[in-house]
């Protein structure tokens, strides 16, 4: 059995839920250990869809920032420099 192949323009909230499917599949324990492993790889390939999604939005993300000696006067800092 090979593992399933991901769509390339899968919605973060489809992966999620995909990867929710598969963990409860696990958690069941009805599947002989072969088909464990192979659910097993495809809930690691929907996670690692699921960080990367994550970490682009990350990046995308800003946040206004108050300044010090105008409470009108706003920067906009990307997510990366807070993390600074």
């Amino acid at each position: 059995m090979a593992v399933k192949k991901i769509a390339k323009n899968i919605k973060f909230e489809d992966a999620l839920a995909e990867l929710e499917a598969q963990v409860k599949i696990l958690e069941s324990g009805e599947l002989p250990l072969e088909q464990s492993l192979e659910v097993f790889k495809y809930g690691i390939s929907l996670s690692k869809v699921c960080m990367d999604k994550l970490d682009t939005v990350k990046q995308e993300v800003e946040k206004i920032v108050v300044s010090e000696t105008n409470d009108a006067d706003y920067k906009l800092e990307t997510f990366h420099d807070l993390e600074a």
